[in-house]
């Protein structure tokens, strides 16, 4: 009798331990959430961690302030998902995490999300003490901020940022569902349907705000000793982004000439 009491008190505490063990890795956190009525249905969309995650670009550090950090300063890392919830449908998932593998440069091999905000008063106390304790306790960082972006007359995408380029280009794309692919996807441009459109996120506002073609500058002469200017040409109709890159020289002053033009 006693050996079976030592066996069930053995297999209860091998069962707890893989309790613990599943609720560290494998069990879905809710970062945040939002109920968001399309067509007339209300549905619920959420950012789900799949299992732990880890900090990045902390404030008790210095590189937070540094430019790879931009836009993920205060943040957190891990195995991202985004989840749709509609009575009558089954869940769907898209993984944001693959989206990240696009990226130039991340401060993580995984997704990130800023956790909280950076104000302004933060880049004068980054050095001081105390700064930490005053940034765990502001409320959670907004990602999903719903707009249209494809102009398809509807709000139910928002940008993701995946990465950096020197120094400080926030570089995102744009997920969600449109009309003419009803299901989570991150948006394409018509040169390329097969791939995730990467801008900076400027470059995405100015798409957004637009109400007809829009040139934006994606890398200037001169910066970063660029001997190439970039300009992305935008434009969203009905729920189709075009968008067409021009390449032109630097001289010693002002823009040079047009060199190259293709679909981006």
């Amino acid at each position: 009798m006693k050996k079976i009491h030592i066996i069930l008190k053995a297999c209860l505490m091998l069962l707890l331990l893989c309790n613990a063990t599943f609720a560290q890795s494998g069990t879905p956190t809710i970062r945040e959430k939002h109920n968001i009525v399309i067509d007339g249905i209300e549905e619920t969309w959420q950012l789900e961690w799949s299992g732990a995650t880890s900090p990045v670009c902390e404030p008790e550090g210095a590189d937070w302030i540094t430019c790879p950090c931009t836009g993920f300063a205060f943040g957190e890392s891990g195995d991202l998902y985004l989840v749709r919830k509609r009575t009558g449908h089954r869940d769907e998932r898209l993984s944001l995490t693959q989206l990240f593998s696009y990226a130039d440069e991340t401060p993580s091999g995984q997704a990130v999300l800023r956790r909280w905000d950076v104000l302004d008063e933060d880049h004068d106390l980054y050095d001081k003490t105390g700064l930490a304790e005053r940034v765990r306790k502001r409320k959670i960082a907004r990602v999903m901020d719903f707009a249209d972006y494809d102009h398809d007359g509807r709000s139910t995408e928002f940008i993701l940022q995946i990465g950096t380029l020197p120094c400080g280009k926030q570089m995102s794309v744009v997920v969600g569902i449109s009309r003419s692919n009803p299901h989570l996807h991150a948006f394409t441009s018509t040169g390329h349907p097969q791939q995730p459109l990467i801008m900076q996120a400027h470059q995405w506002e100015s798409l957004r705000t637009a109400n007809g073609p829009v040139k934006t500058v994606g890398w200037q002469c001169g910066d970063h000793g660029g001997e190439e200017e970039y300009e992305l040409e935008l434009n969203a109709r009905n729920g189709k982004i075009f968008a067409t890159q021009r390449t032109y020289t630097c001289p010693e002053t002002g823009r040079g000439k047009l060199i190259g033009q293709e679909d981006y």
